[in-house]
């Protein structure tokens, strides 16, 4: 990840846009494959470097935009979930790099993203090297990107067919404008599709249309999952419910859960979408989806179906991860650590020949290498999970820290447990102790999803997500048992 701010990307993509005057609307656009490849590298996003990028986004559009962007229950979430990461003790981390990990969250396409015209994500440079198209081909064709983000090949037919379906037979109404978009629009619209079901119109014309006959898409109250038969482990979380409001007050866990919760911040939106499907989503982001999956191969380059299910980067993965989500492995590169290079040093000339003898030239510090020959006194390395505590070579290491308890409210903020915190909670909510009940609930995969659907939907997650687990008995768990401290090892080089 960069460590330096870049430098404002000036650069814009012509769009060609038709508009409806009357209904103050964008019917579609007509793009290169610039446009289209930046707009799928949003599925590439994790969620933690949305919230990131919109945080620092300035949208100068009107206030029933903001209301509606604020009002969605995913992005509400995702933010609240990113501040508890920047706000909550520093106590809780395995080390003080894992809170910047979860901020900075990498994106396990990263390589193919820096090689956009456009590339929103600012964590790395991009190359300025698109000529050759990313996740569709540059063969000099262009594709029509409706308001609800449905992307085909532009032709004559295509277009004549997507006016009839969105009904509209007189074009005296339609007029045909140009328009260069560019990074701060870009981020306005990957705003949008996640909320919104007119996001070119949002986003070009800075106001929504005056068609009221297709509402937004609204999510289900939950996102109904099927079971996996797989064998995952499963995490035990003991539940506070309130008895009289029928809702879950908190929950009390140790740092598998929290793992859990924190790692959505580094799972792309294209995984979230391949574990719950495109229809389980409010603004367009279903429709973007589908664009990706189901454009033909001959406009698409061998990089597009990574974007269906893209993973999480490598060392950015949960230990006790209860969903199917890919962790990227990394193409295997061996480093060697020396004490030196070969250096040629001038020795003597013999008529028009000069001579030289090959020395060690000494680096303080070292020096690293792929290469073992280039190096002195070469030695291999390993590379360490930048999670693990003083330099353990122990695999499978979380962001926090396993041999204490936590307490997840419903909005899924998380403190380190406390006598205080608890009472503080149950005076901030007026409820008694008589009123509440525990029960020890295990999520496994389709708990997990469920969980993650709730995400999506609500913004009392832990109600929404857990609270048909209630009804199932339980077996008794060892789940306040906190774990004796894990050992640590190191490996001398």
């Amino acid at each position: 990840m960069a460590s330096e701010q870049p430098q404002e990307d000036t650069r814009t993509i012509p769009l060609k846009i038709l508009v409806d005057k009357q209904r103050n609307k964008v019917v579609f656009v007509e793009a290169t494959k610039d446009f289209v490849d930046t707009i799928f590298s949003f599925l590439s996003l994790p969620l933690g470097t949305i919230v990131r990028l919109l945080s620092n986004n300035n949208d100068n559009n009107n206030d029933q935009q903001q209301r509606r962007s604020q009002s969605s229950s995913f992005l509400g979430n995702i933010k609240n979930l990113y501040k508890t990461v920047q706000n909550i003790s520093n106590d809780v981390w395995n080390n003080p790099f894992c809170r910047h990990m979860l901020l900075n969250p990498r994106n396990p396409c990263e390589s193919l993203c820096m090689n956009l015209f456009l590339n929103v994500d600012n964590s790395e440079p991009s190359r300025n090297n698109a000529q050759n198209g990313v996740f569709v081909k540059e063969n000099g064709s262009l594709f029509l990107v409706s308001d609800d983000l449905k992307i085909v090949p532009s032709s004559s037919v295509t277009s004549m067919q997507l006016l009839m379906e969105l009904g509209y037979s007189d074009l005296t109404q339609i007029e045909e404008v140009t328009h260069n978009i560019g990074k701060q629009e870009i981020l306005n619209l990957l705003k949008y599709t996640l909320t919104s079901h007119e996001p070119l119109t949002n986003t070009i014309l800075g106001s929504s249309s005056k068609n009221k006959e297709i509402p937004p898409n609204q999510f289900a109250s939950t996102v109904k999952v099927t079971p996996c038969t797989s064998d995952t482990k499963k995490i035990d979380v003991k539940v506070i419910q309130s008895k009289s409001k029928k809702n879950i007050v908190f929950a009390e866990t140790n740092g598998d859960f929290v793992d859990f919760i924190f790692s959505f911040l580094a799972v792309p939106l294209g995984s979230v979408v391949n574990l719950l499907g495109a229809n389980n989503f409010a603004g367009c982001v279903g429709n973007l989806y589908k664009s990706v999956e189901n454009l033909d191969s001959s406009w698409c380059t061998d990089s597009r179906t990574v974007l269906l299910n893209p993973g999480v980067a490598h060392q950015f993965g949960c230990r006790n991860q209860p969903l199917n989500i890919p962790e990227v492995q990394p193409p295997p590169i061996t480093y060697y650590y020396g004490t030196g290079t070969p250096k040629q040093v001038f020795t003597h000339r013999v008529l028009w020949r000069n001579y030289y003898d090959t020395v060690k030239a000494m680096i303080e510090g070292g020096v690293i290498s792929k290469s073992h020959e280039s190096i002195y006194h070469a030695k291999s390395l390993i590379a360490l999970d930048p999670r693990s505590l003083n330099g353990s070579k122990e695999v499978d290491m979380g962001f926090v820290k396993r041999a204490a308890l936590y307490c997840v409210e419903n909005d899924l903020k998380v403190k380190p447990h406390s006598a205080n915190s608890f009472l503080l909670c149950l005076k901030e909510l007026s409820l008694s102790l008589d009123d509440l009940e525990a029960n020890v609930i295990s999520i496994g995969e389709a708990e997990a999803l469920s969980f993650l659907g709730a995400f999506l939907t609500s913004r009392f997650t832990l109600t929404s997500g857990l609270k048909d687990l209630l009804s199932v008995p339980k077996q008794e768990s060892t789940l306040l048992d906190v774990p004796k401290p894990e050992s640590t090892f190191f490996m001398l080089i």
